[in-house]
């Protein structure tokens, strides 16, 4: 498994050249994460067309490439109407306590899908945005504790395989990518090196995540850490 060999200190050089290099990136992060309105994103119904525009303009930000026109807002409003609900019910979970059982995993799955496709049109044509944008937005937008961003090349890195064994299409399928695969893996790798700091550091599991968290930049969520340590070693070619 691609996984199996990361260690905590791998993740914190990646998070720590991450933070070295990409200054615009990590300005666009902290700055919507201070000017999003917390109070929509919990109450769904209160969402509107210029907080969805905030949360595209963010993703764009870091090249997702999500359509901004004002059809394609309003389309994406609705299905986050729809699926931020269900995806709330996760608001309290983080990567690491989160209960990855089958009835979560297809709940993630589905709403992935439903924000990434928008409706369809007159004419009877579904659109299928990247899916890069839609983690960004469940990241940010949702549970920065809980649901970490990819890129094609961090797709690439732990999917990869998946991908072409199966001979499928990583767009069409990214629901069941991201939900299914991905983040278990994400998971899987926050655990692995939460453990390891509680043997080298002989800390119980409460203080093994803080001094994790401590010794990366920003004190940041394990997600978020881990998104950096990604994109140093996958996307930028930092490691």
């Amino acid at each position: 498994m691609v996984y199996e060999g990361i260690r905590a200190e791998d993740i914190r050089q990646g998070c720590k050249a991450y933070h070295q290099y990409e200054f615009a990136y990590d300005k666009a992060y902290v700055s919507y994460i201070a000017d999003k309105n917390q109070d929509k994103w919990a109450n769904p119904d209160r969402l509107d067309c210029n907080e969805v525009k905030r949360v595209v303009r963010f993703a764009n930000q870091w090249k997702s490439r999500v359509p901004k026109n004002d059809e394609t807002i309003r389309r994406l409003l609705n299905n986050l109407k729809t699926e931020v609900p269900r995806l709330n019910t996760l608001q309290s979970a983080t990567l690491l306590d989160v209960k990855l059982d089958e009835a979560t995993k297809q709940m993630i799955k589905e709403c992935f899908d439903t924000i990434t496709r928008s409706p369809v049109r007159n004419d009877g044509v579904t659109r299928v945005r990247r899916p890069v944008g839609t983690s960004k937005m469940l990241h940010a937008a949702i549970n920065d504790k809980l649901f970490v961003a990819w890129d094609e090349k961090i797709q690439e890195g732990y999917i990869g395989h998946i991908v072409r064994s199966l001979r499928i299409d990583i767009v069409s399928n990214a629901g069941v990518l991201y939900a299914g695969a991905f983040l278990p893996m994400m998971q899987e790798i926050a655990k692995q090196a939460v453990s390891e700091v509680m043997n080298q550091e002989n800390l119980p599991y409460e203080d093994a995540i803080q001094s994790f968290t401590d010794h990366c930049e920003n004190n940041n969520s394990l997600a978020k850490i881990i998104d950096e340590y990604n994109y140093a070693r996958f996307t930028a070619g930092m490691l």
